[in-house]
């Protein structure tokens, strides 16, 4: 029995796997971005302060015009000359929470392939499965199929520089609340 295989360019192999990592990375990105943005509200143009809610509403990169922090009253003692008084203190929730940002940092893509050299271009084909009682060296054959491994690792990365500062900010702007 012949076996068919298909084959396309070594070159094509090699896009398609870039975009299938960009496409991964672009997913992360858009992630880390709806994470961030749980802790704002959106401001319709003529709002001006944080007093609605976006009711669940899914937040898309239109909305990002204008945004107002997610914020909690939370009561912090004041020391006064008549004793402890009640104070509170207006606080960003994005100052309260870690914000994981994570990015694909490794890929790694193992897998049998046949290679054979067509008119000065590098084919590669992926096998077939052999018949029962055919002999092979291959992986495939025990596996019942071609084998492929890909493995996609994802690491937290060190917050970029515009999230680090305006959660800076925020933090600052809740300090300066704070009695002495």
């Amino acid at each position: 029995m012949t076996e068919v295989i298909t084959m396309i360019t070594f070159n094509n192999l090699v896009q398609t796997i870039q975009g299938a990592v960009d496409q991964a990375a672009e997913s992360v990105s858009r992630e880390n971005i709806n994470g961030l943005l749980e802790y704002f509200h959106p401001l319709a143009s003529d709002e001006k302060t944080d007093s609605g809610s976006d009711n669940g509403k899914t937040i898309s990169v239109a909305d990002l015009e204008k945004m107002s922090p997610r914020m909690v009253q939370l009561q912090y003692p004041k020391i006064t000359k008549d004793g402890p008084a009640e104070h509170f203190v207006s606080v960003p929730l994005i100052t309260l929470s870690p914000i994981p940002i994570l990015q694909v940092s490794d890929v790694q893509v193992e897998m049998d392939l046949e290679i054979v050299e067509s008119d000065g271009e590098i084919m590669v084909g992926f096998p077939q499965a052999k018949q029962a009682g055919e002999s092979t060296d291959s992986k495939a054959s025990t596996t019942g199929g071609s084998n492929a491994k890909i493995t996609l690792n994802i690491k937290a990365n060190e917050k970029p520089m515009g999230v680090q500062s305006l959660i800076e900010g925020y933090n600052k702007t809740l300090r300066a609340q704070l009695p002495n």
